[in-house]
């Protein structure tokens, strides 16, 4: 997945790649202007998420959303 289909996939998060000394490095996503509270973090989520290649970070997205569900409340 490229770096545009991921923004696309998740407005809600700032996302890019670092760049290392042999090319690109891990991938990032951080929340666009959401700022979390104590209880929010102290239940998993984070304010930036980072992974080794696209298909991890895509994992945590969706661990990150399912975190942000309230209990019974899964689409």
């Amino acid at each position: 997945m490229t770096l545009h289909e991921l923004a696309a996939q998740y407005p809600s998060w700032v996302i890019w790649r670092s760049t290392a000394d042999n090319g690109l490095g891990s991938w990032y996503a951080t929340r666009r202007g959401v700022p979390l509270t104590n209880v929010q973090v102290n239940a998993g989520m984070a304010q930036t998420v980072c992974a080794d290649d696209d298909a991890a970070l895509v994992q945590e997205l969706r661990r990150q959303q399912e975190i942000a569900l309230p209990s019974g409340d899964e689409a």
